[in-house]
């Protein structure tokens, strides 16, 4: 039996308001700062995918959580009015060559569907699976109100939360005192983002392993 993967198209949100070569540079910026995240394992790593696009896929399901709330913190750190649309299919890959492009089976057709169709819906984090998942979406819709409200100073201690930096790392990197950086994890309710992605497996699991 073929293992269930994650694949994952996102695209930016209102890159027209910004120039060509912000929103090239804030891309490439981000699928390098993807490529070489070590709490990810690849079966294709993020490539550039129609222009303001990308699309991966994880080897494991469970990190796709992770994947598209780093990788809107990291989008939403640049300016307040630019964001990603995150389209999450998981399941079976029948095809899978070594690009995306060209790879191809049920993960990558939901994944595409849902990306299709995402502006349709309030939350910009999606997941399509093969059985019906309705809790799972509308739990969403009560993590986009955390993610929406973010300034660029809490996406910047989030992305930071995000790749294990602890309170002293962070004031270093944003040569901040340690009880701004507290406060600025406080504000961005990291703690219900936190206990969300701790228990992401176990929600995904009632859908995955039926």
């Amino acid at each position: 039996m073929k293992k269930k993967l994650a694949v994952v198209t996102a695209d930016m949100v209102n890159s027209t308001h910004f120039t060509r070569e912000q929103t090239s540079e804030w891309l490439e910026s981000l699928i390098e700062l993807l490529r070489n995240e070590p709490a990810f394992e690849w079966a294709l790593k993020p490539e550039i995918y129609r222009g303001d696009s990308f699309q991966c896929v994880l080897k494991n399901p469970d990190e796709a959580m992770r994947l598209a709330i780093l990788a809107r913190a990291a989008m939403r750190a640049h300016d307040i009015n630019t964001d990603l649309r995150v389209a999450i299919g998981i399941g079976k890959a029948e095809a899978l060559t070594d690009r995306s492009g060209t790879s191809d089976g049920e993960a990558f057709r939901l994944s595409g569907h849902l990306a299709d169709n995402i502006r349709k819906q309030k939350s910009r984090i999606g997941i399509a699976l093969p059985s019906p998942s309705e809790p799972l979406n509308a739990t969403l819709g009560l993590l986009e109100t955390l993610i929406g409200s973010w300034t660029t100073s809490q996406s910047e201690v989030i992305l930071a939360l995000l790749q294990k930096n602890n309170i002293t790392q962070i004031s270093e990197r944003f040569s901040i005192s340690q009880s701004a950086a507290s406060q600025r994890v406080a504000s961005s309710k990291w703690w219900a983002i936190e206990n969300f992605l701790a228990t992401f497996p176990e929600h995904l699991a009632l859908y995955t392993k039926r």
